[in-house]
């Protein structure tokens, strides 16, 4: 059972070494985008363009371009990573949503057609599927402990039971009949005397 926990071990020390220099050099392909970001714009995964750091947060970078300003919101077009533009997508932010032009605040409704922006996705939005493999390591070592524990408590359960001294003779029920045997005499005895 030791050799399995150096064995775990190992691939987590080995799974923490492949994924500190993945992050350090992360790109579009290494990461899996959520549910919601799919939501959002259906090729999302074929929109990012490069993965950056701002602000000591990494980001996937998506550029699109603002095809119309209508009633119903902004309607944008993503470039692909292959260099295409995808089809004509609504915005799902709202209207009072702020994008940051030259430093500057600018609602989405302001933004000018034929206008590129760049959109930054959060790590909100996506997982390093690294990070994922090492949960699942540590799981399964926290898994492996705990069989471990299990056998090692069943094991002392065993033993506990083989050593468990016997206590229960006969000689409680013996006293028990005695004394209702004692019940039942006196009894008759005040029932003969009436």
């Amino acid at each position: 059972m030791k050799i399995a926990n150096l064995k775990y071990g190992l691939i987590a020390i080995a799974g923490l070494g492949v994924s500190a220099n993945a992050s350090a050099a992360l790109t579009c392909e290494d990461i899996v985008f959520s549910p919601e970001a799919f939501a959002a714009y259906e090729s999302v995964d074929k929109a990012c363009l490069e993965m950056v750091d701002r602000n000591g947060m990494t980001y996937a970078k998506l550029t699109a371009r603002v095809v119309a300003q209508t009633a119903s919101g902004t309607h944008l077009r993503y470039r692909h990573a292959d260099g295409q533009l995808g089809p004509s997508h609504l915005s799902t932010a709202p209207n009072d949503f702020e994008t940051m032009m030259s430093g500057k605040p600018v609602k989405m409704v302001d933004l000018a057609v034929r206008q590129q922006i760049n959109i930054y996705v959060g790590s909100k939005y996506w997982v390093d599927p690294t990070l994922l493999v090492e949960e699942a390591i540590i799981e399964e070592m926290v898994e492996e402990e705990m069989v471990e524990e299990a056998i090692v408590e069943e094991i002392i359960e065993e033993e506990m039971e083989a050593e468990l001294p016997t206590t229960a003779g006969p000689l409680p029920w013996l006293a028990l009949f005695g004394s209702l045997f004692l019940i039942i005499g006196g009894a008759l005895r005040y029932s003969r005397k009436q």
